[in-house]
C-alpha cells in the first residue's frame, strides 16, 4: 500500500481510520492473505487489518491466535504491526482483554525434533506471549483494537458487514462509512512495489498467452485451450484467472477452432495477487479479409490510444481518440475502446454506486495508475473476433508499457 496516499485519501474522506475484513484489504494493508481468503471456504471474515491515521507505519492486525501462529508465522517478520488475538470465533459481547497464554498454540512433545517451520511459529507466537492483546472472541478483539488504536469514537472506514455488526452490539460512539469505494481510490494509484510486482505479473501473463496462441489448431476446443492457460501461467509462477477465447468465457465451452478462422485471446493471471492483462488476435491459417481489417484496425486503435495517454486525460477522452483515430484511417471495422484500472482486481478502480449497483465513472488519469485498454472487434458476421490489450503504467508526462510489446497478431 502507498501509505501516504491513503492518509491523503482518508484526510479527503475525513476517516480517523479503516478497519479491514475483506482478503483483498488486509493484504493490501498488510501483504497477508488471510487463511480463509485464499480458499473457496465462503465464510465471513476472521483476520482484519486497522490502519490510524494519526498513526501512520503503525498497523493492526486481529486474528486467532491459531491462525497467527498457522499462517500469519510464516510470511515475513513484522515488528510494526500490534496484534489482538482472540480464541474463538463469534461475538459475545465481552470486552475483556487477558494475556495472550505463556505456552505452546500447539502441543510440543520433542524441540529436538521440531522442523525449522514449526521452529519459526513456536518463536513467532513466543513473542506474543504475555502481551494483553488476548480476548475470548473475534468480536471482542476487534473492539480492543479499535480502541487501542483511537477509533473507536471517530469516522472510520469499513469492507465488511462483520465489522459493522460488532459494532453496533457493543454501542459504537463514532460513525461508520462503506469503504470499499475509498478502498479502491487508494489502490487506484500503485506504489513502487506494487509497480514492480505488478511488472512481474504481466510479463508471466504475456508469455503465458503467447504461449497458447502458438498452440492453438483447427480442432482445437475451447475449455482445452483455457485448462492450457492454466498450465502455461502456473509454469511461469502465476495463476490463472481466465482466458477468454474468441468472446467465449465459459469454461463448459465445447466450442472447436477451425481452419481460416480469426480469434482473440485475452488472457489474465495474477502474481500474489497482482494481474496481468493482455490479448491478441490469432489467425489460424488464412483469414478472411473482413477479419483481417478488424484486427488491424484493433492494433491501430490501440496504438494511436496510447500515443497519447497522459495524466489529466479523462477515460471518455481515451475513448474518443480511439474511434476517431479508427474512423481517420478509413476502417470500417467496428473497435469498442474500454478503459480500465488493473491491480488486485481485474478492474481496480472506483465506480460510481446507483441504486446499490456499481457504474464507471470518467476517470481522471493519473501517475501511478496501471491501465488496460480493451480494443476489441465488436463486429459480428467477419470470419471471428479481434483483439488487442497490453498493460502500461502512467508517468509524469505520458505512458509505459510495463511488459514487452508484441506483434498484434499470432500466425498459426
Amino acid at each position: 500500500m502507498d501509505l501516504a496516499r491513503a492518509i491523503e485519501i482518508m484526510e479527503r474522506h475525513d476517516l480517523e481510520g479503516l478497519v479491514l475484513g475483506e482478503p483483498v484489504n488486509v493484504f493490501h494493508a498488510l501483504g497477508h492473505w488471510p487463511q480463509i481468503g485464499r480458499t473457496r471456504m465462503a465464510q465471513p471474515p476472521g483476520t482484519f487489518a486497522l490502519i490510524a491515521r494519526e498513526r501512520p507505519g503503525q498497523w493492526g492486525l486481529v486474528t486467532s491466535r491459531f491462525l497467527h501462529h498457522y499462517t500469519w508465522a510464516d510470511g515475513r517478520a513484522r515488528d510494526d504491526v500490534a496484534c489482538w488475538l482472540y480464541t474463538a470465533l463469534g461475538d459475545e459481547g465481552d470486552e475483556s482483554v487477558s494475556p495472550v497464554a505463556d505456552a505452546p498454540v500447539l502441543p510440543l512433545r520433542d524441540p529436538e525434533l521440531q522442523t525449522p517451520v514449526e521452529a519459526h511459529r513456536a518463536a513467532t507466537s513466543a513473542r506474543q506471549a504475555g502481551a494483553s492483546v488476548a480476548t475470548g472472541d473475534a468480536g471482542a478483539a476487534i473492539v480492543a483494537a479499535m480502541r487501542s488504536m483511537g477509533l473507536w469514537k471517530g469516522r472510520v472506514g469499513f469492507d465488511h458487514g462483520v465489522v459493522a455488526e460488532v459494532a453496533a452490539r457493543h454501542d459504537h460512539p463514532g460513525t461508520l462509512v462503506q469503504a470499499d469505494n475509498i478502498l479502491r481510490e487508494i489502490r487506484i494509484i500503485k506504489s513502487p512495489l506494487e509497480q514492480a510486482l505488478m511488472a512481474r505479473a504481466a510479463r508471466a501473463n504475456v508469455d503465458a498467452l503467447n504461449a497458447v496462441g502458438h498452440a492453438v489448431r483447427a480442432g482445437a476446443v475451447h475449455h482445452e485451450l483455457m485448462a492450457l492457460f492454466q498450465i502455461e501461467t502456473a509454469k511461469r509462477g502465476n495463476g490463472a484467472v481466465f482466458l477468454n477465447v474468441d468472446r467465449v468465457s465459459s469454461d463448459l465451452s465445447s466450442a472447436r477452432i477451425v481452419d481460416g478462422q480469426t480469434l482473440m485471446i485475452d488472457g489474465v493471471s495474477q502474481f500474489r495477487g497482482y494481474h496481468g492483462d493482455f490479448a491478441r488476435t490469432v489467425f489460424v491459417g488464412e483469414p478472411t479479409r473482413e477479419a483481417e481489417q478488424a484486427a488491424k484496425a484493433a492494433a491501430f486503435g490501440w496504438q494511436a490510444v496510447r500515443e497519447t495517454l497522459r495524466p489529466g486525460m479523462r477515460f471518455s477522452e481515451i475513448v474518443a481518440t480511439g474511434e476517431k483515430a479508427v474512423r481517420a484511417a478509413g476502417f470500417s471495422a467496428l473497435i469498442g475502446f474500454g478503459p480500465h484500472s488493473v491491480g488486485l482486481a481485474h478492474t481496480d478502480e472506483p465506480g460510481e454506486v446507483h441504486g446499490g449497483f456499481w457504474r464507471k465513472p470518467d476517470i481522471v488519469l493519473q501517475p501511478g495508475m496501471i491501465l488496460s485498454v480493451d480494443c476489441p472487434t465488436l463486429d459480428t458476421g467477419i470470419g471471428g473476433s479481434a483483439h488487442c490489450e497490453d498493460l502500461v503504467l502512467i508517468t509524469a508526462d505520458g505512458c509505459e508499457p510495463i511488459h514487452p510489446l508484441h506483434e498484434p497478431v499470432i500466425v498459426v
